[in-house]
């Protein structure tokens, strides 16, 4: 069972113990979170050597987000905030911030941001007296709900760390004491993938992972494409499109598809859930030919006078065409596009010289 609050605690204990400061320190002499890290193996003897490898991993490609976005000045202008309230919960300081009118729309939920006493943009400032907190949510137009961890034992910098925790949990539960805030960016990306990490044990080709050998596919996984849907494809697709949307039907439980930009890719990836969502197990084929049969058979004898057809059958379009129309309205990503004839905003969805439409589908 996957329990993402959990895991997410987990990760915001250690993001948010992190000496913003000293970190700083760390990455400009060329260090980070770690003094080392382990070298990534072929293979893995357990999930739990896999987590203990990608777990640094993840923490200091969170650590290069947060300054790469301040070198890079990503990061925004520190705001004055106003502490209204605090509570604590599961080990955590929860304290609501006001800011000035209009300012809390540059923050978003799950963003990690700095609170400190004194602008951290200032010359020579105390840096003391500073957090890291992850912003929960917005409660109405000046507020945000933050979220802090400052458990003196488990504060990083020895006992200049716990005595820093001690200080800011003092400060922020002190009601009206007035603070900075500056977004260093958002942790969303982060989170999931820590999450995922933290129940890899739940991946079912988690052998795979572990071992880098591929194990075969049984049979009844294997899927087929009706012939009408690869008629479309074929002429969507060109050969190594196709190539992926076989291999991802195949039952191989891990497919890589990797490509420069511009390849395709997203567009692939559609296309093989649009696949998915038509096909049918190996050997079904021949039983829906044998279907069609009958329903040729019906539309003949509905021609000689017999009762006309009734449920699915008598909505199906008899043209060729005109189920090529309705396969188009269905899966209109066929053609490059969310909606028929709209502009959904995102440049993926725009149809190109590259992208044929399916009849019907202007």
């Amino acid at each position: 069972m996957v329990d993402a609050v959990a895991s997410q605690h987990q990760l915001h204990k250690i993001l948010l113990a992190w000496d913003y400061f000293d970190l700083w320190n760390r990455c400009d002499s060329g260090g980070g979170v770690y003094e080392t890290l382990r070298p990534m193996p072929t293979t893995f003897s357990s999930v739990k050597e896999y987590q203990s490898v990608l777990e640094p991993l993840l923490l200091e490609e969170c650590c290069a987000q947060i300054m790469r976005g301040v070198e890079e000045g990503e990061v925004m202008t520190p705001h004055p905030a106003v502490v209204s309230s605090h509570e604590y919960r599961d080990e955590f300081l929860i304290v609501r911030l006001v800011l000035q009118a209009g300012v809390t729309d540059s923050y978003t939920d799950n963003d990690l941001v700095l609170i400190c006493k004194e602008n951290p943009e200032a010359e020579n400032i105390n840096t003391r007296l500073h957090a890291l907190g992850f912003c929960e949510a917005h409660e109405g137009p000046q507020m945000l709900r933050v979220k802090f961890f400052l458990n003196p034992s488990a504060a990083s910098g020895g006992a200049a760390g716990s005595q820093r925790a001690k200080a800011m949990s003092m400060g922020l539960s002190s009601p009206s004491s007035c603070w900075w805030l500056l977004r260093l960016g958002n942790i969303s990306t982060i989170t999931r993938e820590w999450t995922a990490l933290q129940h890899a044990h739940l991946v079912p080709f988690m052998d795979i992972l572990l071992t880098g050998r591929p194990r075969a596919a049984p049979a009844s996984k294997h899927l087929d494409i009706p012939p009408g849907m690869r008629a479309v494809m074929e002429r969507e697709c060109n050969p190594s499109q196709m190539s992926a949307l076989q291999a991802g039907l195949d039952g191989t439980p891990v497919v890589l598809i990797q490509g420069p930009p511009g390849t395709g890719k997203t567009r692939t990836i559609l296309n093989l859930l649009s696949v998915i969502m038509h096909s049918a197990h190996k050997g079904s084929v021949a039983l829906m030919s044998a279907a069609q049969q009958q329903q040729q058979a019906a539309e003949a004898a509905v021609a000689g006078g017999a009762q006309a057809l009734c449920g699915v059958a008598a909505l199906l379009p008899a043209d060729p065409a005109g189920r090529s129309s309705l396969l188009a309205a269905q899966c209109p990503w066929l053609g490059g596009r969310l909606r028929a004839g709209g502009d959904t905003g995102n440049p993926r969805d725009a149809v190109t010289p590259y992208d044929p439409i399916p009849p019907g589908a202007g």
